[in-house]
């Protein structure tokens, strides 16, 4: 029987390929050496493939950082648009859309970023447990800005229309007030539905741009809020009943935060109208000691001013929430009438008012308009005077002038837009203050910033004047703050620099000598105050002459100090403190000083025309 050649038995046993006992991986030693050829083309395929993987990654690497780049850019050119858009948000710019188109850019800047980001050639990146978080974050936060820029072109676009509806009769006024409500009121729901995205686990410079956008949602969310329930609670002032105290103030002669109150009256509302019954003069009001307790802080720290006895110390403290109600239960002691709350207006509100109903003319036949109010108020109406003729018929002006006002503000037509826009200036600059004694009504007025409250973190400088003249328009007034972190803590130093510069020839009313207080023409007496945050320590005043009240008031720390400045000189007021952080911030509020207080501080300097917030 023939053998295959797989039997053993037709192998030679005398021949041998040489390779027997080796293993395989030596047999294939052996052979790449006898031919190298197979070995050089195989890793030369290898490099082939490794270096076309390599390239790819390269190429989608380059693509992924142009993607990202370009939705960067999309993402800052968006912010920029939407900080132009905030920068039209008056009345008469939303009335003539001006807001509409750079919200419509950031909205198209936003949602080219989304695109970008959102883009297949990311979705590797997606997948990693850190690169892919920090790509969501970035993700949600565009398309986050996508929405709320474009939900804020559709509430500009209704609030055009709403500012064009008609409100020369009360009802009107009601029912637009009630609108822009309901439509704060749907825009805030509208924005409930934003998701910003994780974050946790975000680096730095992601986590600082989601934290910059959170904190300017709430802002707006919470602007929002405080709009919706402002209009609406203004519609149920205005449909009454109501009756309020309407104090005007003269900043001629300057209290903390306000002007001196020198005039009342009883204005009532009803069916969307608002009428304004005759002034007297405040000095006319004084009341026996005693006769309406103070109490707290304000007695306290101003007692010896006795402002429950004279109106014109009430604004001794920048608090209205307090001097409201003290103003309220002093009116009632002289009237024996109750008020639902207390509205305080001064020079710079009238003309804010002034300005959208055109002049008018008082009950004296002088014809005042916003051009000529503030000279007319601060200095005008007292030339001629001294302490021994009539000054009652200077208390007249401001009175008439404040009836005059109030009746063209409830029978002329008028501007909407412009209203609202001359309200805003004048409650931003404190001055316009108000306080009602329902709870949950002044809660609003507190959150919208109209109420005079001051927080923890309120700064204020300010310079009472108790000369008994009307040189606060020649005090000219600077503030400089100086924070420096030292450690865990910041030593802080405000130096204030006051300037009277009181000219020649003006009247006995006007530049003194009040009777009484030995003073010379033109000298200026008052006490500095500063309003610091209640939580600094260590309050020192070294250049002061006499620190005449200290302590705190309501949520901050006062300190006052004596000044008398002649005129011509200058006097500087330094206050070193502690606060005990390294880093915050402090909200300066307005002083409501004709002209405003120059700030400078660390990094930038500002007029105190509306608060203004330092961060260190």
């Amino acid at each position: 029987m023939p053998l295959s050649r797989a039997d053993p038995a037709v192998r030679s046993p005398g021949v041998s390929d040489g390779l027997a006992g080796q293993s395989r991986a030596d047999r294939r030693r052996a052979r790449s050496e006898e031919d190298p050829a197979p070995t050089r083309r195989r890793r030369s395929r290898r490099w082939r493939i490794v270096a076309a993987v390599v390239a790819v990654v390269v190429v989608w690497g380059v693509a992924v950082v142009v993607e990202v780049v370009l939705a960067y850019d999309h993402i800052h050119q968006g912010q920029a648009e939407v900080q132009a858009a905030k920068g039209k948000l008056s009345a008469n710019e939303v009335l003539t859309g001006a807001p509409v188109g750079d919200l419509h850019a950031a909205a198209d800047s936003f949602s080219a970023a989304h695109s970008l980001l959102s883009s297949p050639l990311l979705w590797p990146v997606d997948v990693l447990p850190v690169a892919g978080r920090q790509l969501r974050s970035v993700q949600d936060l565009s398309g986050a800005a996508d929405q709320v820029a474009r939900t804020g072109v559709t509430a500009v676009q209704q609030s055009q229309s709403l500012l064009r509806l008609p409100h020369s009769a009360g009802p009107q006024r009601v029912a637009v007030l009630q609108r822009l409500a309901a439509l704060a009121s749907a825009t805030h729901l509208a924005l409930s539905s934003v998701d910003l995205g994780p974050d946790q686990n975000l680096i730095g410079p992601i986590a600082h741009e989601r934290t910059t956008f959170a904190n300017d949602f709430t802002q707006v969310r919470t602007t929002l809020a405080r709009t919706s329930a402002a209009a609406s609670e203004a519609a149920d002032l205005l449909q009454g009943p109501a009756t309020y105290l309407l104090i005007a103030a003269n900043n001629a002669e300057m209290r903390s935060g306000s002007g001196s109150f020198l005039e009342a009256g009883i204005v009532t509302t009803g069916g969307g109208e608002l009428h304004l019954a005759n002034m007297v003069p405040t000095a006319n009001l004084a009341l026996p000691p005693g006769a309406v307790p103070v109490g707290g802080d304000l007695e306290a720290r101003w007692g010896f001013l006795l402002p429950g006895v004279d109106w014109r110390n009430l604004g001794v403290t920048p608090q209205f929430e307090v001097n409201g109600p003290l103003a309220a239960r002093m009116w009632q002691a002289d009237t024996g009438q109750h008020v639902d709350g207390v509205l305080a207006i001064d020079v710079q509100s009238l003309q804010e008012i002034l300005g959208v109903t055109g002049p008018v003319t008082t009950s004296t036949g002088q014809v005042v308009s916003a051009a000529n109010v503030v000279q007319f108020l601060l200095h005008d109406q007292y030339v001629g005077e001294t302490y021994g003729n009539a000054s009652g018929q200077r208390v007249d002006q401001l009175s008439t002038l404040a009836s005059a006002t109030m009746n063209a503000l409830e029978n002329r037509p008028y501007s909407l837009r412009s209203m609202v826009n001359a309200l805003s200036a004048a409650s931003a600059g404190r001055h316009m203050l108000v306080w009602s004694a329902d709870p949950r009504t002044q809660a609003i007025w507190s959150t919208v910033g109209i109420s005079g409250h001051l927080t923890s973190s309120s700064l204020m400088a300010t310079v009472i004047n108790r000369g008994g003249n009307k040189l606060d328009p020649y005090l000219s007034v600077t503030s400089s703050l100086k924070l420096t972190t030292n450690g865990n803590v910041t030593d802080g130093r405000l130096t204030l620099t006051m300037a009277n510069h009181t000219p020649p020839g003006q009247s006995e009313f006007i530049a003194g000598p009040y009777p009484g207080l030995n003073t010379k023409y033109g000298e200026y007496v008052g006490f500095a105050t500063v309003n610091l945050p209640g939580y600094v320590r260590h309050v020192s005043t070294p250049s002061a002459r006499s620190v005449v009240t200290s302590g705190p008031e309501g949520p901050t720390l006062l300190e006052a100090t004596s000044i008398d400045i002649p005129a011509g000189g200058t006097e500087t007021v330094t206050y070193n403190f502690v606060l005990p952080v390294a880093h915050g911030t402090l909200t300066v509020l307005p002083s409501a000083r004709i002209p405003t207080v120059l700030w400078h501080t660390n990094s930038t300097a500002f007029e105190d025309s509306k608060s203004h917030t330092v961060s260190w």
